[in-house]
């Protein structure tokens, strides 16, 4: 039987982790580490620069084509790698690509985690200043940026992996918010039951009693370096710290939450 395929996708430092280790408690739901499904598609779409594609008589022939090869092509990836039959696939990149995974697929659901901003931004300076030597320097602009918190938090918000991330589900919610479910990383760690279930409501599934006090790792991802580490859950889901007066300072910390506390009305 066909698996049934949903996605996770959503901000940096916002407990997809723990949510994918949760998903996974549930004996009938695969769910991955980041997975490189979303990749294979996005190479996939250079068949459109081809020639191949521009000698077909009828270009939407060629869509069509494209599109019943990725759409098996996901379902079927999954076959030898579980035998469980519902698969929820992570991979930052599918908000970006949302209009093209519905069209594949329109019953697709997608898990959305978001976090208060000023969370996620403390938790990436936290990982600067325990990682100094992975600052991702790409030129001069980059070494005087990352010269104080300001400056990191700002080239952090213009680019990836947050930058992006939060345009992407600006348009997300212009184009698609009646088909997402937007996860917050804190409700699932202060009431982890209550937030899933109404994750399985979302996800058309029946509820499922979790462990959050026994959270085995389900998922297997080496580390990617900074900001991308701590891949590995904790055992006990716990409340998350709102620290980033004490990381970022008062004053900016009021600055961006005045900017982005749209996400946290999600």
């Amino acid at each position: 039987m066909p698996k049934t395929v949903h996605y996770t996708s959503g901000l940096p430092r916002s407990c997809s982790t723990l949510l994918q280790n949760l998903l996974a408690q549930n004996p009938l739901v695969h769910a991955t580490a980041t997975s490189g499904v979303h990749e294979i598609m996005y190479i996939a779409k250079g068949f459109f620069k081809t020639d191949e594609f521009k000698t077909l008589p009828e270009p939407l022939d060629g869509e069509k084509l494209f599109e019943d090869f990725v759409h098996n092509g996901i379902i079927n990836s999954f076959e030898r790698l579980t035998d469980r039959p519902v698969v929820v696939d992570k991979c930052r990149s599918w908000i970006g690509s949302i209009n093209l995974a519905l069209k594949i697929n329109p019953d697709a659901k997608f898990l959305i985690p978001v976090r208060d901003i000023r969370g996620v931004l403390s938790s990436m300076e936290k990982k600067f200043q325990a990682h100094p030597a992975h600052q991702l320097e790409g030129g001069q602009q980059d070494t005087l940026a990352i010269q104080d918190v300001q400056g990191r938090c700002q080239m952090w918000l213009s680019g990836p992996p947050l930058g992006i991330a939060i345009r992407r589900i600006h348009e997300l919610i212009r184009l698609h918010k009646d088909r997402v479910h937007f996860v917050h990383a804190e409700d699932l760690c202060k009431d982890p039951q209550e937030t899933m279930n109404r994750v399985w409501a979302y996800l058309g599934m029946e509820p499922f009693v979790h462990s959050p006090d026994n959270v085995e790792q389900y998922t297997t991802e080496h580390e990617l370096g900074w900001p991308y580490g701590d891949h590995a859950v904790k055992p006990v889901v716990a409340p998350l710290t709102p620290d980033w007066h004490d990381t970022l300072g008062r004053e900016f910390s009021n600055q961006i939450d005045q900017k982005f506390n749209w996400i946290n009305k999600l």
